[in-house]
């Protein structure tokens, strides 16, 4: 038995594999365009704690004293300070973090 395969079935075949790989290449860039969902404060702060945990031990213990909308509201920048010693130096350390809400955080450093 010999199939046999028409002119108008192998053009909707060629069609639907361009119109696949045009979608597909569309679909890709639409992909790297998407938003990140917004964070809370209170997700904010537990990254920018899980942050100093991991690149600064001294900063234990410490309080939250504010947490404000960064530039343009791209997230949220957190203020810390270490609890009142007076055998230390210095006496209390107040840190900034500032956390995206595509989850970058990175601590806020100020030269003299």
């Amino acid at each position: 038995m010999r199939l046999k395969i028409s002119r108008p079935a192998l053009l909707a075949a060629a069609s639907l594999a361009v119109a696949g790989l045009l979608v597909g290449g569309c679909a890709k860039d639409d992909m790297s365009s998407r938003t990140h969902a917004m964070l809370t404060d209170r997700e904010a702060v537990r990254l920018a704690e899980l942050h100093l945990d991991d690149t600064d031990s001294d900063a234990a213990p410490r309080d939250v004293v504010s947490i404000e909308q960064s530039h343009e509201g791209r997230g949220y920048i957190v203020g810390f300070n270490t609890f009142f010693d007076e055998t230390e130096r210095p006496p209390s350390q107040s840190r900034l973090v500032m956390v995206d809400h595509d989850g970058d955080v990175r601590e806020l450093n100020f030269k003299d």
